[in-house]
């Protein structure tokens, strides 16, 4: 999805961007990294290669493939490692002299800690980076904002 805002602040690689928020933005799919949700208009950590400086208008590329796709792969490990963890803790409950729908259930718990862990240490990692949205052009250059 490409959008439009003014440059708030500049530091290192990312600038913050101040960005209206339209009716559209109910289904956006960075709307969770948006500050200003509710508010007329929304501030957004986006990656700036091309070194914008506060006050200018820039063009925005917000990767909604990407988030889909993250959103996908969180969902879809939790549920899986669950389903699993629930399996493995009722075929081994006779192994650690527990009633069934106890080890089921620390079996769940135990699948859900291991892909959280796992997830957390996934998306930690620098290449997924490419979640944030990125500066691809500035619009028009302006004087230096507040």
């Amino acid at each position: 999805m490409l959008d439009s805002g003014l440059v708030i602040s500049a530091r290192n690689k990312l600038a913050e961007v101040e960005v209206q928020c339209f009716t559209a933005c109910q289904n956006c799919a960075a709307q969770n990294l948006c500050i200003g949700q509710s508010k007329s208009k929304g501030l957004l950590s986006a990656k700036n290669p091309i070194h914008a400086q506060p006050g200018n208008s820039v063009s925005l590329d917000i990767p909604e493939t990407q988030y889909n796709k993250s959103l996908i792969l969180v969902f879809g490990t939790f549920l899986l490692a669950a389903l699993l963890g629930m399996a493995v803790g009722h075929f081994s409950a006779a192994l650690f002299s527990l009633p069934s729908p106890v080890s089921s259930i620390l079996g769940l718990f135990l699948g859900i800690f291991v892909s959280g862990f796992w997830l957390f240490r996934f998306f930690r990692k620098k290449n997924n980076d490419r979640l944030f949205p990125v500066i691809t052009a500035i619009i028009n250059k302006g004087g230096h904002h507040g």
